[in-house]
């Protein structure tokens, strides 16, 4: 019986010497905030009201901030760009690209539940390729929500890069 213990425990323990942990970065809540923050002095700016939701991959809302006037349709609009590029890596106007123009092949993201294909989903990706989440801004115009939005991965980008 103490043979077979060993040969289990022996077992065990090479294993878990072997085992390699995969880790990535992580968004912080201070990232967030500055990526946040950037996104607010871009709107302020230029008289954009938005409101900005800002995921870790593959979707848990990390961070979310409203101005005042926003429109409260839009509150969930960003939400669901965020998410969405949580979740994909490419911008919620990529996707309705794909969707719409590609390859029928991609007509299945149409069947995809909770992704948004409005403009103002940007995908933060890191410069090494690493997807650790997404910005989701809506309140303006298609163009100026993913303007935002990418403000606001490009500032993460910068701050995890150091």
């Amino acid at each position: 019986m103490n043979k077979i213990l060993s040969f289990f425990i022996i077992i065990l323990i090479s294993i878990n010497t072997n085992a390699k942990i995969t880790t990535k970065p992580v968004l912080t809540l201070d990232t967030a905030s500055k990526m946040a923050d950037s996104c607010i002095s871009l709107a302020k700016e230029k008289g954009w009201k938005v409101n900005i939701a800002i995921y870790e991959s593959p979707g848990s809302l990390k961070y979310y901030v409203s101005m005042d006037g926003t429109y409260p349709a839009s509150e969930e609009i960003s939400r669901l760009k965020g998410k969405t590029s949580a979740g994909l890596p490419y911008t919620t106007a990529e996707l309705s690209d794909m969707a719409f123009e590609g390859d029928s092949a991609n007509n299945g993201i149409l069947t995809l539940p909770g992704v948004v294909l409005l403009k103002g989903g940007v995908p933060i990706i890191l410069d090494d390729g690493t997807h650790i989440g997404g910005v989701g801004v809506s309140g303006d115009s298609g163009g100026n929500d993913e303007n935002c939005a990418k403000t606001a991965s490009d500032v993460a980008k910068k701050l995890m890069a150091k």
